[in-house]
This record gives structure tokens, C-alpha cells and sequence, in this order.
């Protein structure tokens, strides 16, 4: 009897999970619609970049490697199937992040495919929605803080909002693309879908600090070396330049693969 009880409680789990997983991609997809809008209309671009895929990828594989949990998950379900059925993308992430909450309320515990779930979601809510309406301000104090650590290498240099004023014929001008925080969101999801992937469980927020700080020192080089002139400015930005700092992004994010060659713990 308590055989029967047990298994009758682990398929009770793995529908839950699974239906879980299932409401959260359709939930995904509604959420990309407006990016599938701006896409068609040649407004966007194709909204499922490789990290996007590997994040979708990466939470399938760790669902179907975890065990089953006994719990219900009625409330995270209730709250994913009333996400599919509102049209609008922004609920749809803010919906995501609730249904988490509910799971870790009823579960006791993120597990790996719902912390990749709760990534994902914030990276869009950030590039989106958060990093537009607070883009003024982070871009003025970005560019602050590159010309403050580029003036001892520029001399006529003098920063205005967003804009380094390096001479009459050559200025940059900090915008969006050139933020290190647009692309930290993104950056650290492909580092989670790989760590997961890897059979890493315990996260450490110290190495998310690291990899900003390696992005800070990164963007500062970058702008350093676009501010020497007009030339260097377009093999950095357009050219050769910008093939390698898209690599380095790709490579910081397979980073967790430098520690399983290494073996060592994600949780230290």
C-alpha cells in the first residue's frame, strides 16, 4: 500500500512538473510575441538568438534530469494558464516570475529549470521594459565612470550626460548598444543554461559579480581604444572589433565550462 502510495505521488509530481514546464513555454511564447511583431515588420530582430535557444533547451534537459517533486503545484499551473491566455507579453514575464514564486512557496525550493525560467524572464522584462525607463540615468553614470578612468589617458577629455567630449573632431556618445548593462542580462542567462547543463545546482551571486566586473573592464577598454580616433573608432565598432567583443561575451558565457574542466564546485 505505501509502494502504491509512493508511486501514485512521484506520477502525481511528474504530471505536475511537466505541466509545469509545458504552461511555462506557452507562457515563453506569448511573451515573444511582440518581439515576433517587431521581427515581421522589420522592426526587430529574430527574437530567438542562440542564448535564448540554449535557455529553452537548458530547462527541458534539467526538468527531464530532476526528480519528480510530491508536492501540487496547482497555484504556479493556475497562474502559468491564466499567462497563456492574457495577450500581452509583459504579463505574461511578470506572470512567470509570480508562477515561481508560487512553485518555491509550495515546493520549498527553486529548482534548476525554474531559476532558468526566472532568468529568462527577467532578461526580458530588463531589455525591454526596466533597462528603458532607467537608461538615462544608467547611461550618464556609465559614461561617468569610463571617463573617469580614461582621463589620465585623454587629458582634453570632459564628460556630458552620456557624452565623452574627447576634441573638436573626434566625440563618442554612450548609447545603448555600448551599455554593459543591455547585454549583462543576456550574458549571464547563457552562463546559467551552461552551468545547469553541467549538472551545477548551487549558485553563488559572486560570480555574478565577477562577470560584471569583467564586462565593466571589458566596455571600458572597448570605448578606450574607440576614442583614440575616427579610424579606430570604426575597426572597433563595426569591424574587427566588434566579431571579437561578441565572441568574448559568447566565450564569458561558456565560463562554467572552464570549471567543470577544472573541477571545481559551482558553490564556492
Amino acid at each position: 500500500m505505501n509502494q502504491k502510495t509512493t508511486n501514485l505521488k512521484w506520477w502525481r509530481g511528474a504530471l505536475n512538473g511537466t505541466s509545469f514546464i509545458v504552461l511555462s513555454m506557452l507562457s515563453v511564447a506569448n511573451g515573444l510575441t511582440n518581439n515576433f511583431i517587431a521581427w515581421s515588420a522589420d522592426a526587430g530582430p529574430f527574437p530567438l538568438t542562440p542564448i535564448i535557444l540554449l535557455a529553452l533547451f537548458s530547462i527541458v534537459v534539467v526538468h527531464t534530469s530532476e526528480k519528480a517533486t510530491p508536492h501540487s503545484l496547482f497555484v504556479p499551473n493556475a497562474i502559468l494558464v491564466i499567462c497563456v491566455l492574457v495577450p500581452s507579453s509583459l504579463f505574461s514575464w511578470v506572470g512567470i516570475l509570480f508562477a515561481a514564486l508560487a512553485y518555491r512557496k509550495q515546493t520549498g525550493s527553486f529548482s534548476g529549470e525554474v531559476m532558468l525560467l526566472v532568468m529568462l524572464a527577467l532578461s526580458f522584462l530588463w531589455r525591454d521594459s526596466l533597462f528603458k525607463i532607467t537608461s538615462g540615468f544608467i547611461l550618464n553614470a556609465e559614461t561617468w565612470l569610463i571617463g573617469v578612468t580614461l582621463s589620465p589617458f585623454f587629458p582634453e577629455l570632459s564628460v556630458y550626460k552620456n557624452h565623452l567630449l574627447l576634441s573638436e573632431a573626434h566625440n563618442l556618445s554612450i548609447g545603448v548598444g555600448c551599455s554593459v548593462f543591455c547585454n549583462l542580462s543576456l550574458v549571464i542567462l547563457g552562463w546559467m543554461s551552461i552551468y545547469y547543463l553541467l549538472g551545477y545546482r548551487k549558485m553563488n551571486v559572486l560570480w555574478f559579480v565577477c562577470i560584471l566586473a569583467v564586462l565593466i573592464v571589458t566596455n571600458i577598454v572597448r570605448i578606450g581604444l574607440m576614442s583614440i580616433d575616427y579610424q579606430t573608432y570604426v575597426v572597433v565598432h563595426e569591424g574587427v572589433g566588434a566579431t571579437v567583443y561578441n565572441t568574448f561575451l559568447i566565450l564569458v558565457s561558456a565560463s562554467p565550462l572552464i570549471l567543470s574542466f577544472f573541477n571545481i564546485k559551482g558553490d564556492v
